[in-house]
């Protein structure tokens, strides 16, 4: 069995990324994106309802209200648009890797089997644990219609 992270794997053979292959500013970023999201999360673990307004729960004063502002300031949006804009360049370099590789039609198979688990785990999280913020689900749904625009120019935007 060949060692498909090692420098002398076949080309077209599929596999994880070897460790001197990972982009370690993107895992760096993914990490504080994850943490930010927790942040934001564990208002709403604890008190869904105080997730939109801190005064459903009460204590929403002092040190308990400039928390709240901080988190919904500093985390809610940008956290999420950050990991958003973090998984539409693991579709990227997921693809653009599998074809360099010669995986071909593989390449489609890859990602359509990744974003089957991530509907799969967002379907466990939002029936089994009955969280329904989780966003799992929404990337692998959104992520298979990426699959056809993957190879689109960006657009320049004059400054």
């Amino acid at each position: 069995m060949t060692d498909v992270t090692s420098p002398t794997a076949l080309a077209g053979e599929p596999g994880p990324v070897s460790s001197q292959d990972r982009i370690q500013a993107l895992d760096v970023i993914r990490g504080v994106a994850l943490c930010g999201i927790l942040l934001m999360n564990i208002v709403g673990f604890g008190l869904p309802l105080a997730y939109e307004d801190p005064t459903v729960a009460g204590g929403a004063d002092g040190s308990n209200l400039a928390v709240w502002w901080m988190n919904v300031l500093f985390f809610e949006g940008t956290m999420r648009t950050l990991f958003s804009m973090l998984f539409g360049a693991g579709v990227v370099l997921l693809t653009a890797r599998a074809e360099q590789r010669g995986a071909g039609i593989g390449a489609a198979d890859i990602f359509v089997r990744r974003n089957a688990w991530l509907v799969a785990f967002g379907v466990v999280h939002a029936y089994l644990l009955l969280w329904l913020g989780d966003i799992l689900f929404t990337y692998g749904i959104v992520g298979l219609f990426l699959f056809a625009f993957r190879k689109l120019p960006s657009r320049e935007r004059p400054v």
